[in-house]
């Protein structure tokens, strides 16, 4: 039986949104992407909203990021958020962090990266010990998914509005036929404080962009780079429809 997993990052840990080859799917919300592992070892795909691939040093932007904003539009480009270099990472504070960001490349670094830098440790750090893993997890981004499933049309509202969310579950359950509302179900199982209702809706869309297959998406950029760790900077994009 084949898996298919969409991970998002929420207060909790990770919520993760899982499909197998009948379609048949479940949440579960686990503390780390390690214990995530090691319960869904035979997965096929992982899409997960966290950077992966990290320059070295903070004087150049990675490129998957740019053409992510420029496939985003206006509309929704802001939901990128800049991702620090390796050299960011290592520094504890945040003021010293956006100090030193100001100095490399120009402008500080944003309270919400700030926020995500331990996930992102988390993620960088279990890739580069896990060598097998490091063409299953692959970085995917929620709007870029629901723009996709949107036929290239980048969202009209923010995903933490009542017309966002009710955008988003309208796209989700559209796309195909569910036993179960799985958003009603996720609000059921997790209190507020350890997932929110967009961590359930990021999840799911990156669970039903993974259980495509490799096959149905593409990379943004297609001729991707690689870090200094070998991981690939890239950002996956579902096609769900034919072109």
């Amino acid at each position: 039986m084949e898996q298919f997993i969409g991970c998002d990052s929420c207060s909790a840990g990770w919520m993760c949104f899982i499909f197998d080859s009948d379609m048949k799917w479940q949440l579960k919300l686990f503390q780390s992407v390690r214990k995530l592992w090691s319960s869904y070892s035979q997965s096929n795909l992982v899409l997960i909203d966290m950077p992966i691939g990290l320059r070295d040093d903070c004087g150049k932007p990675r490129i998957c990021d740019k053409e992510a904003r420029k496939y985003l539009t206006r509309k929704r480009s802001s939901s990128i958020f800049p991702t620090p270099c390796r050299e960011i990472l290592t520094i504890k504070d945040y003021h010293q962090a956006n100090k030193r960001s100001k100095k490399k490349c120009g402008k500080g670094i944003s309270k919400q990266t700030w926020n995500i830098i331990p996930e992102i440790i988390e993620v960088d750090e279990f890739l580069q010990n896990n060598e097998k893993v490091q063409n299953i997890f692959i970085e995917c981004h929620p709007e870029v998914c629901f723009a996709a499933l949107n036929k290239d049309n980048p969202l009209e509202y923010y995903k933490k509005t009542e017309k966002g969310i009710e955008e988003r579950l309208e796209l989700l359950m559209s796309y195909m036929n569910y036993d179960n509302n799985p958003l009603k179900t996720g609000l059921q199982m997790y209190k507020r404080k350890d997932v929110a209702v967009d961590d359930i809706l990021d999840a799911w869309v990156l669970g039903l962009s993974a259980s495509l297959g490799r096959k149905n998406f593409s990379y943004l950029p297609e001729d991707y780079e690689y870090d200094v760790k070998g991981l690939p900077m890239r950002i996956a994009k579902p096609h769900f429809f034919d072109s």
